[in-house]
């Protein structure tokens, strides 16, 4: 054993203690393309603690080795100032470690062959916050996750996307609370606006679609099949003043096939519906165009149902116009693409 100087055929230079011909001991090996290694070898190769400069990338390594191999605790420093500091195994970050970026981003948690994987939590320079299980270094499993504008989603993840089930808190207010497919809301859910307003049935793609309920916070209500966002295809809609439809919507907003209509009216001056004495009739509309008669009201009363069962092309103006003929007050409510969000 003794301290030596050797050189070899590619310019390295060892300069340090040897033993039986072999670096052992405490040295400082300097390759050919300047990076440099101090520190404890055994048996001709780095093991123990150490200190290494690696070029041209100029990162620092200082912890433990094994076998020429970054193997235990150690500090990894690159040239933009990231660092990662805890577990290694055979020179990749494996076991607990935590990883700060140069711009400021920073995970805590446990890694495997280089990557995250496992629990751990990630913080954004902005503010978000990840915390949950991890896989090859994507979100997966149970995970929560909050964004610094106060957004919040607490469930299932998949392959770093929410995928499964979840709960989704809105800043405003809104909650989703249902299934998730690719980031998206999909499936059976449930959605709640802090206007009042609440739907309950199935989702595609984000967007409101198949069967399913809305309860509109003036007491609306819509049953049947949604199709991006609007109600289609035998539904069932109730105002909250007991007007109702029943039949096919489509989404421009037309009533396009046979469908039911029943009015519940009020007369604004009191009495009869139709006539003001003592009875009077209602009008009843069949087939689409000819009036009939309906019962007996009494002036007291000043409700009234008026039916229409055929086929609707413009429901709006139709409407209108049935209202502007028999000179009654209804409340209609156009079914427009806004009101389902």
């Amino acid at each position: 054993m003794g301290f030596e100087e050797t050189f070899n055929s590619r310019g390295d230079v060892y300069v340090g203690i040897f033993k039986d011909g072999l670096p052992d001991g405490n040295g400082k090996y300097t390759w050919s393309d300047g990076s440099i290694y101090e520190g404890d070898f055994v048996d001709g190769k780095v093991a123990g603690k150490g200190r290494l400069l690696v070029q041209p990338s100029a990162s620092k390594y200082e912890g433990d080795f094994s076998g020429n191999f970054r193997h235990g605790n150690g500090t990894l420093t690159l040239k933009d100032g990231t660092i990662y500091i805890g577990n290694w195994k055979k020179d990749t970050p494996d076991g607990r470690g935590i990883f700060t970026w140069a711009i400021g981003d920073v995970f805590i948690g446990s890694w495997s062959n280089g990557l995250v994987h496992g629990f751990g939590v990630f913080t954004s320079l902005d503010g978000d916050v990840y915390a949950g299980n991890w896989k090859t270094g994507k979100l997966d499993g149970r995970g929560n996750l909050n964004w610094a504008n106060d957004d919040h989603f607490n469930g299932c993840l998949s392959n770093g996307l929410r995928h499964g089930f979840g709960v989704y808190t809105f800043v405003n207010g809104d909650v989703y609370i249902g299934n998730w497919k690719n980031d998206k809301m999909d499936g059976r859910g449930t959605m709640s606006w802090t206007n009042g307003d609440v739907f309950e049935g199935c989702w595609s793609n984000g967007l409101i679609h198949g069967s399913g309920v809305f309860k509109f916070a003036n007491g609306d209500v819509d049953i049947g099949n949604f199709r991006s966002k609007l109600l289609y295809d035998n539904g069932t809609y109730t105002c909250s003043n007991e007007t109702m439809y029943k039949g096919c919507i489509c989404s421009n907003e037309k009533v396009i096939e046979k469908g039911l209509m029943i009015w519940s009216l009020q007369n604004p001056n009191g009495g009869c519906i139709y006539h003001n004495c003592s009875s009077g009739v209602i009008p009843l509309i069949r087939g689409g165009s000819s009036l009939g008669q309906a019962g007996c009201i009494q002036c007291k009363e000043s409700k009234a149902e008026i039916v229409y069962m055929g086929f609707f092309e413009d429901h709006q103006s139709y409407y209108l116009n049935l209202n502007l003929q028999l000179n009654l007050a209804s409340e209609i409510r156009t079914m427009r693409k806004g009101d389902l969000i």
